[in-house]
């Protein structure tokens, strides 16, 4: 399972978004989890996807403060949809405006699961890495 490219959508007066072709392969059984994510952002997680991802959150215990946070956070603002005939999913309001998405949107892939960006959070991201900017991150992690 690999969430890869990048992709310009909208988003619709419903809150829809048209999940990307190459990414709803992606999405066993029609089936996708969004939620709040880091960086001003929205994951895409196949069903699949996302159970592995629990298993990470749940690793993380429950002594740490910023794990119980963290927990709470990402599942509190999960939630579980389908893709319907034409491809769309639902995104709820809370998670646009956690993300400041209004009509347009950007949706990457993240190879474990998609992330859904305004144009702006997209833009900000990549100057991180302009510049040698992806240089110095891959030093720095020894890749």
């Amino acid at each position: 399972m690999s969430f890869l490219g990048e992709y310009q959508h909208s988003i619709d007066p419903k809150g829809r978004l048209i999940v990307p072709s190459k990414l709803r392969y992606e999405l066993t059984d029609d089936q996708a989890v969004v939620t709040r994510w880091v960086d001003n952002s929205i994951a895409l997680w196949s069903a699949e996807g996302w159970k592995a991802q629990e298993t990470k959150l749940l690793a993380l215990g429950q002594s740490n403060p910023q794990a119980r946070a963290l927990v709470r956070s990402v599942a509190a603002s999960a939630f579980p949809e389908a893709v319907d005939k034409q491809g769309r999913i639902l995104l709820p309001e809370s998670l646009r405006d956690h993300a400041g998405i209004t009509r347009e949107c950007v949706i990457t892939g993240a190879i474990s699961h998609a992330e859904i960006w305004s144009p702006e959070g997209w833009a900000a991201e990549q100057a991180k890495t302009g510049d040698g900017g992806l240089d110095e991150i891959a030093a720095g992690l020894s890749f």
